[in-house]
């Protein structure tokens, strides 16, 4: 008498290759599910700091400045977060929290008494606006957090002044003086181990790091006019919720004048002309960009 195969059954061997088969095929679904979960939190994180870095400085859909950096004239400092005792690791909470001694942003006159400390005081002018303050939160946290927290639940934080320095460095940008509060906007995510790879080396680096750090940015601003029509240039620009700017008196036979070192935003012009008549500009200025007025 002989036997079908589904009479007598699988071998050891068979069944042995069947499980071998399965199992594999489940690892292989598993490691795929774990590398695109990672991946996922990966691109959340890098996400992240995008939403950071328009924080500090964006461009609407109109072209207009919007940010920390256009209406602070400055770039948000490394803090303490703020139940800290001021130690590293640090934040950039000017992002999503009020600096102390900050005023909301609104217009304000160019009074003495709005004037930054070391403006010229030919800048006084109670006739002149001038858009400033703080005007957050540029970012909103969770309730019941007061740091930024990665995708893994890892702080997102601001190197200390040693590591600024070598962020700084690798990226080509402006090294900041130190971390107590000097204008630096570098944050990063350390990746699924919470370690910075560069400076403490894990057994096995996530490789998921990622930086986002801005160069004190400027803008340049160049005026053409008749020569001789231009008797005196004010320039306006926010300090925090103070008002700084330069003034410019023209040559005779001058028909530009280049203002250097502006921060970007839109910036508030005063020109005063020889026939002693005077007009109020709007100029918006972009970061590592020359603007062009013709008078």
């Amino acid at each position: 008498m002989t036997f079908s195969r589904a009479q007598r059954g699988f071998t050891l061997i068979e069944l042995t290759l069947v499980l071998f088969v399965l199992a594999l095929s489940a690892h292989l679904a598993v490691s795929e599910l774990s590398r695109r979960r990672a991946q996922r939190l990966r691109n959340a994180a890098d996400r992240r700091l995008e939403e950071i870095a328009s924080a500090v400085w964006r461009e609407d859909a109109r072209g207009g400045p919007t940010g920390f950096l256009a209406d602070m004239g400055r770039l948000p400092g490394a803090q303490p977060p703020a139940d800290a005792d001021g130690t590293p690791p640090l934040t950039l909470r000017e992002l999503w929290e009020c600096p102390d001694g900050t005023g909301d942003y609104r217009a304000r006159p160019a009074t003495a008494a709005n004037l930054a400390d070391g403006a010229p005081d030919a800048l006084i002018d109670s006739d002149v606006l001038v858009p400033c303050g703080w005007g957050g939160p540029y970012l909103r946290l969770p309730p019941g957090t007061d740091r930024l927290l990665d995708p893994w639940g890892n702080p997102m934080e601001t190197p200390d002044a040693a590591g600024l320095d070598r962020l700084f460095a690798d990226t080509g940008a402006t090294t900041p003086a130190d971390a107590s509060g000097t204008p630096v906007a570098a944050i990063r995510h350390y990746g699924s181990d919470g370690l910075d790879d560069g400076e403490f080396p894990p057994d096995h680096p996530d490789k998921a790091a990622a930086t986002v750090a801005f160069a004190t940015p400027t803008s340049r601003l160049l005026l053409a006019f008749e020569p001789g029509s231009v008797a005196e240039i004010r320039c306006y620009a926010p300090c925090g919720d103070k008002i700084t700017g330069i003034v410019e008196n023209p040559l005779p036979e001058d028909s530009q004048a280049l203002l250097d070192n502006l921060p970007p935003g839109i910036r508030v012009l005063k020109i005063i002309r020889s026939d002693a008549s005077s007009r109020v500009h709007h100029v918006t200025l972009r970061p590592g960009r020359d603007t062009l007025l013709d008078l």
